[in-house]
């Protein structure tokens, strides 16, 4: 997504635009000002969207919360709603990158069970690392593991706390 090439439909890339009710940029931050806004004036909104043959703009997932496991980027919300439509034992779902010495970042699922799913949630773990591998190319597949939890971190808005998770489980990725 950093070309600044426009793109055709259905390609996903950075969303960025341009508009005289923009802001200039940041207060005495030169540096953060160059990487908002371009020398021709198009602000990069940091957001991975693609837009559909009528123009209609999609939100995917933030850029900064992408994975890059084994040279490769993973969309996170990809593999949330993946899992969400095919596994009916999933209440909620956030897929993070954990730290590797192999794959650079490991996607991993931290899992919200909709009911007990005893023995540890061994046989939901494999079930869900299935759906992952069954589907998705080498790169996207669950090296991170599978967690679950009671609930997920919140912020005060509803957002999901990527960066707690990835504190939380960093250490129990094995390589």
């Amino acid at each position: 997504p950093t070309s600044g090439e426009a793109l055709k439909a259905n390609e996903m890339g950075e969303l960025c635009f341009r508009t005289p009710a923009a802001s200039r940029g940041y207060y005495k931050r030169p540096l953060a000002t160059a990487q908002f806004r371009d020398r021709d004036g198009w602000c990069r909104s940091g957001d991975l969207a693609y837009h559909d043959t009528d123009g209609r703009i999609y939100f995917v997932e933030r850029i900064k919360e992408m994975i890059k496991c084994l040279d490769n980027q993973v969309v996170p919300a990809e593999l949330e709603e993946l899992l969400l439509a095919n596994h009916d034992g999933i209440a909620e779902v956030a897929v993070v990158g954990l730290p590797h010495s192999v794959y650079g970042e490991a996607p991993a699922a931290v899992v919200v069970p909709k009911k007990d799913i005893g023995n540890g949630g061994q046989a939901m773990e494999r079930e869900i690392k299935e759906i992952i591998a069954g589907t998705c190319a080498r790169h996207k597949h669950l090296y991170g593991g599978v967690f679950f939890v009671e609930s997920l971190p919140r912020t005060e808005t509803g957002k999901v706390q990527r960066k707690a998770l990835v504190n939380t489980f960093t250490s129990r990725v094995r390589d």
